[in-house]
């Protein structure tokens, strides 16, 4: 007679052989990995964001501005996006990705006056961004106290806008215009110090800021400045004044403002004067103004606040010992052409993109979203990201970031000064082709 089975218990299992006593421990090894292998994954993979944090800004994508504007804008978007795709943001343990919120302000002031309170009470933006340019920035600049929000300059460049006015939330990421030309100065200085120096320039608080302390610094150094003039802003003849340059018997013009002044000053040099030595504000750096010019670029130089090949790397932040964050030169290049159809950043789409980096490393550092706590934590940074060194006086002023100068030869642009990190050395005189 068969014995009853209890109930639940089951019919006995045959004892393993040999054989299935190795599978079983094969499968539970294997099993044992795959539980390491997910684990060593999930332990190594950036924390998927949970919050969002707001980030507002008009930018100029029309009117005078709009070369400098677009690019900026093109800028912040990649340092955006690069944030966003390493991890985000993290504070008080939760991790946070940028939301950009923007809207064209033409280049005009009176639509930053109207657009920032918007973007603060309607967008609800949590910190923001300058616009474009010393005008437009220190229009700006009392809003971002008035609604206590953080906001970062990364094309406002004048020393004025801080030295003014105190400004409590205001900081600037690039360096300021007061040292715009020093580089073409102590070349001059150094390598022709016989030339005659004519300066020509805009006359916006910016471009006079930065030929103003030109100047004062070119007869420090004991050079002859044999004229100094300003135009107005929007000018579309400069003949007479750089008639009269050449007439004063220098060799040499520095000056400019902005992008279309520059080219304005270009194209009517063609017919004028061929100067031995130009170096002119921002114009310069923006790839078009030699798709434009051609030829007639060649040899012009120009103060520059980046360019791609300026050797900024987490291994230079180590030696110097300043924490890094953020891509090197070249991912920042290599993404934002990606981002932009190949297209290759200028230096206002590298300050732009500095001051993201910039203001989301302060938002980590402070652990908050408070602007008291953000503001105290920029004033004690000192960084180093693609952009360049990082640090600001008490007042929110820059005085870390170096400049460089650039000089378009057969027509690419190359940096020519200070030595240190100089690509290529000056070609003077200038021919005018």
């Amino acid at each position: 007679m068969s014995q009853p089975v209890e109930p639940g218990t089951g019919t006995p299992s045959a004892p393993k052989t040999g054989r299935g006593k190795l599978i079983a421990i094969v499968v539970a090894v294997l099993v044992l990995v795959a539980i390491g292998a997910a684990a060593v994954y999930y332990l190594t993979q950036p924390p998927v964001p949970t919050g969002t944090i707001k980030v507002g800004f008009t930018i100029s994508l029309t009117g005078r501005y709009s070369v400098e504007g677009t690019n900026s804008r093109n800028g912040i978007m990649t340092a955006a996006n690069w944030i966003n795709s390493h991890g985000g943001i993290t504070v008080q343990g939760k991790v946070y990705n940028i939301s950009l919120v923007f809207y064209d302000d033409q280049s005009v002031q009176g639509n930053v006056n109207t657009l920032y309170p918007q973007i603060i009470e309607q967008d609800k933006a949590q910190f923001l961004l300058a616009p474009y340019s010393t005008l437009l920035t220190g229009t700006a600049a009392p809003i971002a106290d008035n609604y206590d929000r953080v906001m970062l300059s990364h094309g406002g460049a004048a020393d004025t806008i801080w030295t003014q006015t105190t400004r409590r939330n205001l900081v600037e990421v690039l360096s300021p215009a007061s040292v715009y030309l020093k580089g073409a100065v102590e070349w001059i200085h150094t390598n022709h110090a016989a030339d005659k120096i004519a300066v020509l320039h805009e006359s916006d608080p910016f471009s006079t800021l930065a030929a103003d302390s030109a100047i004062s610094y070119a007869q420090s150094l004991g050079l002859n400045v044999v004229y100094n003039q300003s135009y107005p802003t929007g000018a579309t003849d400069l003949s007479p004044q750089l008639n009269a340059a050449m007439a004063a018997g220098a060799d040499d013009l520095l000056g400019g403002g902005h992008f279309n002044d520059g080219l304005l000053i270009m194209n009517q040099l063609k017919t004028i004067w061929t100067p031995k030595f130009v170096s002119l504000l921002v114009a310069v750096t923006e790839p078009s103004f030699q798709a434009q010019l051609q030829a007639t670029a060649n040899n012009v130089t120009g103060p520059s606040q980046w360019e791609s090949a300026a050797a900024y790397s987490a291994t230079l932040s180590q030696s110097l010992g300043l924490p890094w964050y953020g891509p090197t030169p070249t991912e920042f290049t290599q993404l934002y052409g990606t981002l932009n159809g190949g297209a290759s950043p200028s230096y206002h789409s590298a300050e732009a993109g500095g001051a993201v980096l910039v203001l989301a490393q302060a938002i980590g550092r402070a652990n908050s979203l408070n602007t008291t706590d953000v503001r105290a934590a920029l004033g004690n940074m000192h960084i180093m990201n693609f952009f360049g060194q990082f640090q600001i006086a008490a007042s929110g002023l820059q005085i870390a970031h170096s400049m460089i100068v650039v000089q378009w030869q057969a027509g690419a642009l190359k940096i020519v000064y200070p030595a240190d990190v100089a690509q290529a050395s000056v070609q003077y005189p200038y021919t005018g082709s």
